[in-house]
């Protein structure tokens, strides 16, 4: 019989792309390292619905037991309501636009409580238990979004009493984009009461950023319950694998998603201004990663401007890199309850500097800070984005290197957050 079984139960697992997958890869290769056994408990291929794939990531699972389910896509019927998306739900926003999106929204909020992906969730259960019992497990973990994957550890709370941790990736009552759904009151009130069950019932809940969200979530419950941090990490073995070359030309680097909760128009706006104004400075905006038509449209009134679409990780990872500037966009709707990316945390391992756009009170531009090289800026500070890029300019014509500051993130190795997963694991 294995020793030190975990049960992980996820969504996404490769070869789903993008940055939902890497967090709980990551930790189950590195609990296996460590000597745990993680088990993976996901959805079939064929009844997934992934935004994006990224088959390179399957490398990282060798040795990682995994369990799959099947289930009705009912996420392919709500997709046919969709247009202008290819029939595939966009990821980071909804339009409003038209009728048909409009009754996509409804039909989304009102009869997929907590999301759109909960028929996979009533499809585990049966599945979950019978690895439970199989394996003696007596620890389990669920991860969201999708949020309704929690529901499965609520049920294996309630039949087994099994111990379980509830990771939160994304808030889920108070996410960004739940108010374009035209919820009505007995949905809002299922969702909420759902996640209460959740938060209550749960062992352990770890959430990737601290500061009001412990608090903000605790309020929602009458019970006390153990919150956790646990930012995102980063890969130490690929980006120290990668050599950095010497650009031709100043590159402004994102990778990622842009939407139109993004703040990216005034960044346009900045560089626009720093060409027309200085027609020979040599910069180039490389994007990659998954924007539409419309903003990419925007971006091409760049000079300069390549776009890369959807890269797989290590090629994200080796633009990042490469970069002289990254360039990261907070959601306009940020608010206390932000959560930190694992790009972010990603960017700051590479030693470059960090352009963001959004709040500066947030937890990431503190995070930010502990590298003096990096800036947030507020939107409306067109002028502060304008001196900063040209600052890094400067120094890289003169040929003057900065002194990289990875070392603030040397803690965020994957590494070493697994080992706090383990401690809280010991711990409950």
């Amino acid at each position: 019989m294995l020793k030190n079984q975990i049960l992980i139960i996820t969504y996404y697992w490769p070869p789903s792309g993008g940055s939902g997958v890497q967090r709980w890869l990551y930790f189950s290769k590195y609990l296996k390292k460590l000597g745990h056994c993680p088990i993976v408990l996901t959805i079939d291929l064929d009844s997934a619905s992934y935004p994006t794939f990224d088959r390179s990531l399957i490398n990282e699972t060798k040795g990682i037991p995994v369990h799959y389910v099947k289930s009705f896509n009912w996420i392919k019927i709500y997709s046919w309501l969709k247009i202008g998306n290819d029939n595939k739900i966009p990821q980071g926003e909804f339009s409003k636009k038209g009728v048909l999106n409009q009754i996509a929204g409804f039909i989304r909020g009102n009869f997929f409580i907590p999301d759109a992906r909960v028929n996979w969730a009533k499809a585990s259960i049966k599945e979950a238990i019978r690895l439970v019992k199989t394996y003696k497990i007596k620890k389990i973990i669920t991860t969201g979004p999708p949020h309704s994957t929690h529901l499965i550890g609520l049920n294996l709370k309630k039949e087994l009493n099994i111990k379980w941790i509830a990771d939160f990736r994304d808030p889920w009552s108070d996410i960004y984009y739940i108010k374009s759904f035209y919820r009505l009151p007995f949905a809002k009130k299922k969702d909420k009461l759902l996640e209460k069950k959740v938060l209550s019932s749960a062992d352990a809940v770890i959430t990737t950023t601290e500061e009001n969200l412990h608090k903000d979530l605790q309020s929602k419950i009458s019970v006390s319950q153990n919150f956790y941090k646990i930012h995102n990490g980063y890969d130490s073995y690929l980006i120290k694998g990668i050599k950095k070359i010497k650009n031709k030309d100043f590159q402004i680097v994102f990778t990622g998603l842009i939407t139109e909760n993004h703040s990216y128009k005034e960044f346009i706006e900045s560089i626009v201004k720093i060409q027309d104004t200085n027609p020979k400075i040599r910069i180039k905006i490389v994007v990659a990663g998954t924007i539409s038509d419309k903003i990419l449209y925007q971006f091409n009134q760049i000079s300069n401007f390549e776009y890369h679409g959807y890269v797989n990780h290590k090629e994200a990872v080796r633009l990042m890199v490469n970069a002289n500037i990254l360039l990261n966009f907070m959601y306009k709707q940020n608010n206390k309850t932000t959560m930190i990316s694992g790009k972010i945390i990603e960017y700051m391992a590479t030693g470059n500097p960090i352009l963001m756009i959004g709040d500066k009170k947030s937890e990431a531009s503190k995070l930010l800070s502990k590298q003096s090289y990096n800036l947030t800026a507020d939107p409306k500070e067109g002028q502060i984005i304008i001196d900063f890029i040209k600052a890094i300019y400067k120094k890289w014509i003169e040929k003057k290197e900065l002194e990289s500051q990875s070392d603030a993130v040397e803690s965020y190795s994957r590494e070493q957050t697994t080992k706090k997963l383990i401690e809280i694991i010991e711990k409950i």
